[in-house]
């Protein structure tokens, strides 16, 4: 639809049709928790988390949920200790976005006498330098977030999440610096959750997949039905998945949900070069109904494993590496099969 050339006059306030909300939530372990909410005239909503290294929480369309939310709610990151995998669980809101890293990234281990954490620390650091700007047809809201230590890594993450007034999309452009003076180990992982009811046993995945691996026996299992969403069941064990992702001419990897009941799809593209790694988490059981698509420059088997299988991926004092990820919800089955047929997606579904 878009905005009409004359909107301005029909409106008091450009908030009727688009903006950014500055708040910080009250009570329990949210307590004092920043939040931007951005939201369009085209009824997309997300909310960015400043507070947590910029990820996205809540992600709706016309007030249809479209993301996972975890039984943890929001949690302030004053609240995070590693503690192996369970301090990263106790904070996992889930929420669109949730960023795997900077230095390891994936299961808790020890490396060269180094407690490890499962997916790191960014998600969990405060971001500063938090501005939105609405301007040029766009909002923007943009921070950095570092994680640095004295004799470690000293590494900035900038990112600045775009949505148009008038469209069904948003972006996430990120650079990654190293500002020490020493080069460190980088892993980086975008952990995409989709949740009811977008999600549901109607959703179909299409993933241009030349690939697949389970992580260990329990995946192998599920293997045959990776892709086909089951029905939630009281205590079923997680699945994951790695895939070998296929790129356009141009480089980009695209992949799509849909979900026939909504006649919406989500489509996501990011650039293979920089993330040409690709993981699946399929999570049926009740009350954490959710599937991960991440793309990422690593897998999740953790930091020992990726130097002994030789992935392990580094930045030397003053690279950077500057990538965008772009969001986009399609409405109506026309659409989505035009797109499906632009992108070759057809015949990979699951």
């Amino acid at each position: 639809m878009g905005i009409r050339p004359d909107a301005m006059r029909w409106v008091g306030s450009p908030a009727q049709l688009y903006g950014i909300e500055d708040f910080r939530l009250i009570g329990g372990r949210a307590q004092g928790m920043r939040c931007m909410r951005m939201y369009n005239a085209e009824g997309l909503s997300l909310t960015v988390l400043p507070d947590r290294g910029m990820d996205i929480g809540q992600f709706s369309i016309c007030g249809k949920n479209l993301s996972f939310l975890s039984c943890t709610g929001p949690v302030n990151s004053t609240y995070f200790a590693e503690d192996g995998a369970r301090g990263f669980f106790r904070n996992f809101l889930g929420g669109f976005l949730t960023t795997g890293g900077l230095t390891y990234m994936g299961a808790a281990c020890t490396d060269e006498n180094e407690a490890l954490g499962l997916h790191g620390v960014i998600a969990n650091l405060p971001a500063q330098e938090v501005c939105g700007t609405s301007a040029g047809g766009n909002l923007r809201v943009s921070g950095s977030v570092r994680q640095a230590r004295v004799f470690g890594e000293n590494l900035v993450l900038r990112r600045c999440i775009e949505l148009p007034y008038g469209k069904k999309e948003f972006s996430i452009c990120d650079e990654i610096e190293n500002q020490g003076f020493r080069t460190v180990p980088f892993m980086l992982l975008y952990h995409m959750n989709f949740g009811y009811p977008f999600l549901s046993t109607d959703t179909k995945v299409y993933l241009p997949s030349c690939g697949v691996h389970p992580r260990d026996a329990q995946a192998q299992g599920g293997l045959p039905t990776y892709l086909s969403m089951d029905a939630p069941q009281d205590g079923r064990p997680e699945q994951v998945f790695f895939h070998e992702m296929q790129p356009d001419e141009q480089g980009n990897v695209h992949f799509m949900l849909e979900a026939p009941q909504e006649e919406m799809a989500i489509c996501v593209s990011y650039p293979y070069r920089y993330l040409p790694c690709f993981t699946q988490w399929k999570s049926m059981a009740s009350g954490e109904y959710a599937l991960g698509l991440e793309p990422g420059n690593c897998h999740v088997l953790g930091r020992v494993e990726a130097k002994r299988d030789g992935s392990l991926r580094t930045l030397a004092p003053g690279d950077c590496v500057r990538l965008k990820l772009t969001v986009r919800v399609i409405c109506g089955n026309a659409n989505i099969r035009n797109e499906q047929a632009k992108l070759q997606l057809g015949e990979r579904q699951g």
